[in-house]
């Protein structure tokens, strides 16, 4: 477990400490708890790390003790940290998924199953693909990069899985894949309201594809886990959107 925050930081005035930014305009909780969740998905603040009391964050930020109270509130909702009586707050995630489902699943299950499915299919998929198979994933990729509906688009990115895992010859692969394709393209369908996120996938998903051109194994399991973190990134993303406006 790290050190407690209270302890193992330094003064703000040393050059080693995070940059806690005072806050100056109207939307002082969501501004505290946005630069709070960036030091989390960062890595500045780690999990199992307590963050500083409300005396000492109010202190830093330069707001007062209920707006960092709320915004820790607002910390706990997303899942990234925890409140601990007698004890203090601690963060216990770096992936904002709480409270996003797709169809009967949550997204942290769905992901947490397409990892252990995913990215060994991909280095498989590396490792005896065909000139046809790489026709095909090219072909897909270049339909999902200048895809103009969120719905042709979704359609495609599934398609694109659906054809590596083909490609493994494994039909029990294969079909593990086709049955979350449902929940997939409905998460990948809610990941449109994430800006960018559409450019991102392309990016990832050229990644995966580049990596099984070169029947590079463990490049195309590293971008395949990659990919499923951009996916987790963007997760959190929304998570915060929908907070934000509920």
């Amino acid at each position: 477990m790290s050190d407690s925050l209270t302890t193992s930081l330094p003064d703000v005035s040393e050059p080693t400490s995070p940059a806690f930014a005072r806050i100056s305009r109207r939307s002082a909780v969501d501004a505290v708890r946005d630069q709070l969740t960036a030091m989390i998905e960062s890595g500045q603040l780690m999990v199992d790390d307590q963050l500083p009391s409300e005396a000492e964050l109010g202190q830093r930020f330069g707001v007062s003790r209920p707006v960092i109270r709320e915004a820790l509130g607002s910390l706990q909702t997303l899942g990234l940290t925890e409140s601990q009586p007698g004890r203090g707050t601690f963060v216990t995630s770096r992936v904002v998924t709480v409270g996003l489902s797709f169809g009967q699943y949550s997204a942290t299950d769905l992901n947490e199953i397409r990892r252990y499915v995913e990215v060994p299919t991909a280095a498989r998929a590396a490792q005896i693909r065909t000139a046809q198979d790489l026709d095909e994933l090219t072909r897909l990729l270049e339909e999902h990069e200048h895809a103009t509906g969120a719905a042709e688009s979704v359609r495609i990115d599934g398609q694109f899985h659906i054809t590596i895992a083909r490609t493994t010859g494994n039909p029990l692969v294969v079909r593990l894949i086709e049955d979350l394709r449902d929940t997939m393209q409905e998460q990948s369908l809610a990941l449109r309201e994430v800006p960018n996120r559409h450019e991102r996938a392309t990016q990832e998903h050229r990644a995966i594809l580049d990596a099984i051109i070169r029947q590079d194994t463990e490049g195309a399991a590293a971008a395949m886990a990659g990919h499923l973190g951009g996916v987790e990134v963007a997760l959190g993303q929304l998570a915060r959107q929908r907070t934000i406006k509920a």
